[in-house]
């Protein structure tokens, strides 16, 4: 018993650590507020950008069906997700110095390096998610899933908060205006994911009995088995499509306070803080409500904020410039609010052995809604922000009403 208990505890160190510097690493590389503002830099249009967080969100998905099928039938999981992690780092480190390298110039070729190895992070963070999400369920009581997480990510947030101060003053030192200083960034953002992947080197697995995987083909031939008989997968699947929705938007609260209040090179900084407090001091919420009345209820909460982001945005953008800032924050929180929830659900509705697979199909079933962003800069890019926020909301507010409820996200864990 001491000895489990202290592998518990050694693995619980393990993941706060990859979590914690995960964050950081993130935060150098904010897809919603950095990001838009570098591609931006280079030249970017909305569709552009709308297009980078397509390729991030569908690098990160897509393949996870496939990735399910090696990795499940595996006895250990922890190889996997130092590949990814470490795959991911030097993504960051090789975009880093090509960055620097051409940052004289060449903006057309910076944005195609940008989403080559942004497509590269992304596909390693697919496979990274199938494997974790199956230690994450045996490594952590389904009590306590909740409040690991919320703890998790409230020291993430912290250090990501420091990180995001030294990234204002390297923005506003002079280097924001060219690719010089958003390339020290990046390069910071990999060596910060090389440490979050020893977070990892110190979980310890016990392996599980290796599983003979059949053939591709006839792994996928079971899936709609798997969706026919878990109405528990059914209803997150169904729900995330709907959550989704929000994804449209998540890269243009920036751009809108580019074009309508004419945000500084400091702002992205300032806007990325406020986005990271809102998720640290929401956490503390999600992880209470999550283990008191189910994760399927943090993830109606998310479906609400979705709808009063979009209009919030419009209205303080119109008349109250300087509380713009708030926008962040609650988006920040809905990001916080969704991906707690999810990994939870998904853990708590798939049975033990086929936890790599559930995130699999769940991956794959909402793959369409990832092209959302690149619908979303052709629409603003046509009818402009106001009337795609308005109809955004319009659209997330019918969805909760309808799809918010079902008792499905609140079975009791499985394993």
């Amino acid at each position: 018993m001491a000895v489990a208990k202290a592998l518990e505890r050694r693995n619980y160190v393990g993941l706060a650590w990859h979590g914690t510097f995960l964050a950081a690493a993130t935060a150098l590389g904010q897809p919603t507020t950095i990001l838009p503002a570098y591609v931006a830099l280079l030249g970017g249009s909305p569709v552009l950008v709308g297009t980078m967080m397509s390729v991030l969100l569908a690098g990160s998905v897509v393949p996870e069906l496939l990735f399910a099928h090696i990795v499940e039938g595996s006895a250990r999981k922890r190889p996997f997700l130092l590949l990814a992690v470490f795959s991911r780092a030097g993504a960051w480190l090789v975009l880093g110095a090509l960055t620097w390298l051409f940052a004289g110039g060449g903006g057309a070729l910076l944005l195609v390096l940008l989403f080559v190895l942004l497509a590269v992070f992304a596909v390693g963070g697919s496979l990274g998610s199938v494997a974790y999400t199956d230690i994450f369920g045996r490594s952590i009581a389904p009590g306590v899933r909740g409040r690991f997480y919320a703890s998790r990510q409230f020291l993430g947030s912290m250090a990501a908060l420091a990180i995001t101060y030294v990234a204002g003053l390297v923005l506003a030192g002079g280097r924001g205006s060219t690719p010089a200083g958003y390339a020290l960034l990046f390069l910071g953002a990999g060596v910060l994911m090389l440490l979050a992947g020893l977070g990892f080197m110190l979980v310890r697995e016990n392996p599980v009995p290796r599983v003979a995987q059949p053939p591709l083909s006839a792994y996928l031939r079971q899936v709609p088995d798997f969706w026919r008989q878990d109405p528990g997968l059914r209803a997150l699947v169904w729900i995330e499509n709907v959550a989704s929705l929000h994804l449209m938007l998540l890269p243009f609260y920036m751009l809108l306070a580019e074009v309508y209040l004419h945000a500084r090179v400091g702002d992205v900084a300032f806007y990325t803080m406020a986005q990271i407090v809102g998720g640290a001091l929401s956490n503390l919420v999600w992880g209470w409500l999550g283990d008191r009345f189910g994760n399927g209820s943090v993830l109606r909460v998310c479906l609400w904020l979705g709808v009063t982001m979009p209009l919030a945005a419009l209205a303080l953008a119109a008349f109250l410039p300087g509380g713009y800032f708030l926008i962040f924050v609650v988006l920040g929180a809905a990001i916080a609010s969704r991906n707690l929830a999810y990994n939870n659900v998904l853990v708590d509705i798939a049975p033990v052995p086929l936890r790599a697979t559930y995130t699999g199909i769940v991956g794959t079933l909402t793959a369409p809604s990832l092209l959302l962003p690149m619908l979303g800069g052709s629409l603003i890019a046509w009818l402009g922000y106001r009337d795609v926020f308005v109809l955004v909301a319009a659209a997330l507010a019918f969805a909760a009403a309808t799809v918010g409820r079902s008792r499905h996200l609140v079975a009791e864990p499985k394993g």
